[in-house]
């Protein structure tokens, strides 16, 4: 991917974790509005991407997961300790503050242990820093952000030796802009037509486009970006619902919280709690 602005890729998220369990056969069901890297430390993870053949993902490799996928991951202890441990990171990069850096590839479901090695180390840098007392100063945030990139650069030389390029082709870079006047406006009400017009398009013709280059129509890919917006506010703000609702768009709480739980699964109040208590892969 050839990128000329040095500011083109951007951080929007970044956490790393640890955990263990003892219950054998643990199943987790979700869908995440960032990318996963989780490696099984001791014991083994099965993993089922809606649409695609499950895998099993032995000890001390690592499974990848795209944001806005239905998972399926199921734990599975060592026989010797009778535990699973596992350690991961969740991160979000846009290019040019408009397409996630995962959609611009299909990643592979397994990475092998030295690649999920490299990457494990990295998270457990960021996840000392994250439990640190000064987790929260200038300094550890620089340092969480560096780690960051590093993990991304890791990850594209992992891609890299698949033969797996991310780009971003030239129909793409002509619709930026209709992507980037609508996260500017996520609070208003926006038409297809308002996007097709930045672009120089006609809304049928425009309309064709973005389903063929995102495989979605252009509504369906406002909803996401909606919601990924809704889920930075309720992890990094304490806006309440119906404040967070008006925020991304949505004409109530009611109907923020109904599309909130169609896609993810579980309730935005549910989501924050997790997110803000920590949680198993």
């Amino acid at each position: 991917m050839q990128l000329s602005n040095p500011d083109s890729v951007r951080l929007t998220f970044s956490q790393a974790g640890a955990g263990e369990t003892r219950e054998d056969g643990l199943l987790n069901r979700k869908t995440v509005s960032y990318t996963i890297v989780a490696q099984a430390v001791e014991g083994n993870y099965e993993v089922m991407p809606e649409g695609r053949a499950s895998a099993k993902i032995e000890t001390g490799e690592a499974f990848l997961s795209a944001p806005g996928v239905p998972l399926a991951i199921t734990h599975h202890c060592a026989p010797q300790s009778g535990r699973m441990r596992m350690r991961w990171v969740h991160f979000s990069f846009s290019v040019f503050d408009a397409v996630s850096i995962s959609s611009l590839v299909e990643f592979p479901l397994r990475m092998e242990r030295p690649w999920a090695e490299r990457i494990g180390r990295l998270s457990g840098k960021m996840l000392a820093i994250q439990r640190s007392n000064s987790a929260k100063s200038l300094r550890s945030t620089v340092k969480i952000n560096a780690l960051s990139f590093e993990i991304l650069s890791t990850l594209l030389d992992f891609l890299s030796s698949k033969g797996l390029h991310p780009k971003l082709n030239p129909g793409m870079e002509r619709l930026l802009p209709a992507l980037e006047y609508a996260r500017r406006r996520l609070a208003e009400r926006i038409f297809v037509k308002d996007l097709a017009r930045k672009v120089g398009l006609s809304t049928p013709r425009f309309h064709a486009e973005f389903k063929r280059l995102f495989g979605e129509t252009p509504i369906s890919h406002l909803r996401k970006i909606r919601l990924s917006k809704a889920c930075d506010l309720l992890r990094d703000t304490d806006l309440v619902l119906e404040e967070i609702a008006a925020e991304t768009g949505f004409c109530s709480q009611f109907h923020f919280s109904r599309e909130f739980k169609r896609f993810y699964g579980e309730p935005p109040s549910t989501y924050r709690q997790t997110m803000r208590k920590g949680f198993v892969l």
